[in-house]
C-alpha cells in the first residue's frame, strides 16, 4: 500500500499543470492509490466536455511505404523481410463505406512516408471522402511533408492531421531516429500544422529504449506548450528485424496513467486509445475509458492488410473482416456503461468565448 499523492492530482486538475519536479514525483511514485485518484479525476473531466460519449475513429492503412529508417519502426526503409503495398482508390472506399455502415464517422488515412502518395494523389482521395461522407471527418497522419503540402490537404477537406513526436527529449530522439531526422523540425511541423487550422494531434510512446523519466517530463511539458486538439499515448513495442526486436514492451498500466495525466492537463483534448493497447494487456482500449479516453481507434482493413502494417509485433490475432473490430469495440464501449457518440465529425469542444485567442494564439508558434 502507498500513499495516496492526492495534493499533485488536485493541483493538476486545477492549474492543468505541473512543474518538472512535481511532475517527476508523480511518475516515480505512482502506486494503486494515486492511480485511482487520478483516473477518478480524468474521467470526471471528461465527462464535464464529453459526458458518456466515446467516439470511434476508423483507421485505414494506405500504403506501409516509408523512407525513414526509424530504429523501432517495422516500416523502416531497410526493412526488406516485409511485403510493400499500396491501397488504391477502390479498397480505400470499401474499407470506409464498411465503417460508414457500422456507425463511423470519422476517417483517419495513416501510412508510412511514402512520395508516391503525392500532394495531389492525397487531395483527391479527401475530395473523394468528403463527396461520397459529406457528414465525416478526414483525417490523416502520413509524416512530415511541406507546409504547403499540409495546407493543400486542408484546403481539400481534410480537418485533423497526427504528427507523433514520439519523444520530445533531444538526446532521447536520437537514440530512437537516424541521423538525418530531427526533433526540430518534427516540432516545427506542428507548429506549421497548427497555424494552418488543423485539429492536431501528437503523442509519444511510452517505455521505449532508453526512456528516463526525464523524457517523459519533457513529454508532458511539450505536450502543454503545443496545446494539440489530440493526444496519442501509446505503450512501446518491439519489432522484428529492427534494432529493439529483443527489447521489452512498454507497460500499459503506465500508458492509461499518463493519459488521465494528459486529461488533466488538456481537459478539452480528444484522448485516444490505440489498438497497440490491446497488445500489451487484455482489454487496453476498454481499460483506457476510465482513465479519460474519448475516443477509441477502430480497424478497418481486413488481416490481409493488416499483416503488412508491421509497425510493431502484434501479439493478439483476431479475425478482423471489415467492420468486425468496429462491432467488438462499439460492445465493449455500451457494457462499460458508456454510449457511442453520434457526431456530425467534428466534435472537438471549443467555447465561442475562446475562439479569437486560439486563432491569435495558434500563430503565436515558438520560433525555430
Amino acid at each position: 500500500m502507498g500513499n495516496c499523492m492526492t495534493d499533485l492530482v488536485n493541483k493538476l486538475s486545477a492549474n492543468n499543470s505541473l512543474s518538472k519536479d512535481e511532475f517527476s514525483e508523480l511518475l516515480k511514485f505512482r502506486n494503486n492509490e494515486t492511480t485511482e485518484y487520478l483516473f477518478e479525476k480524468a474521467l470526471l473531466v471528461k465527462e464535464k466536455f464529453y459526458g458518456k460519449s466515446i467516439y470511434l475513429r476508423g483507421i485505414v492503412e494506405l500504403t506501409n511505404y516509408c523512407k525513414n529508417n526509424c530504429y523501432y519502426c517495422g516500416l523502416r526503409r531497410d526493412n526488406i523481410f516485409i511485403p510493400r503495398y499500396r491501397l488504391d482508390e477502390k479498397d480505400l472506399l470499401g474499407f470506409c463505406e464498411a465503417g460508414y455502415d457500422r456507425g463511423v464517422r470519422s476517417f483517419m488515412l495513416v501510412g508510412g512516408d511514402d512520395y508516391n502518395f503525392t500532394e495531389a494523389k492525397v487531395a483527391d482521395f479527401i475530395t473523394m471522402l468528403k463527396d461520397k461522407f459529406s457528414d465525416c471527418q478526414i483525417g490523416l497522419s502520413l509524416g512530415q511533408r511541406s507546409e504547403k503540402t499540409y495546407r493543400k490537404w486542408f484546403e481539400a477537406g481534410a480537418v485533423r492531421y497526427e504528427l507523433s513526436h514520439e519523444t520530445a527529449a533531444e538526446n532521447h530522439f536520437k537514440k530512437l531516429h537516424p541521423p538525418e531526422m530531427s526533433l526540430l523540425t518534427r516540432k516545427q511541423s506542428l507548429w506549421e500544422l497548427k497555424s494552418i487550422g488543423y485539429q492536431v494531434g501528437t503523442g509519444f510512446m511510452v517505455g521505449s529504449p532508453y526512456q528516463m523519466v526525464a523524457d517523459v517530463v519533457e513529454d508532458l511539458l511539450f505536450l502543454k506548450q503545443l496545446d494539440p486538439q489530440i493526444v496519442h499515448i501509446v505503450p512501446f513495442m518491439p519489432t522484428i528485424h529492427t534494432r529493439f526486436e529483443h527489447e521489452r514492451s512498454g507497460n500499459g498500466d503506465m500508458t492509461l496513467y499518463l493519459m488521465a495525466i494528459a486529461r488533466l492537463m488538456l481537459p478539452r483534448a480528444m484522448i485516444t486509445a490505440d489498438t497497440i493497447l490491446d497488445d500489451v494487456m487484455q482489454d487496453g482500449r476498454k481499460k483506457s475509458l476510465e482513465a479519460g479516453a474519448g475516443e477509441i481507434n477502430v480497424e478497418l482493413c481486413t488481416d490481409d492488410i493488416k499483416e503488412y502494417y508491421n509497425v510493431y509485433n502484434k501479439k493478439i490475432h483476431l479475425k478482423n473482416f471489415t467492420g468486425d473490430d468496429v462491432e467488438r469495440i462499439k460492445k465493449k464501449v455500451v457494457d462499460s456503461g458508456f454510449e457511442i457518440g453520434q457526431d456530425k465529425g467534428d466534435y472537438i469542444p471549443v467555447p465561442e468565448e475562446e475562439l479569437l485567442y486560439g486563432r491569435i494564439h495558434r500563430l503565436m508558434r515558438p520560433q525555430f
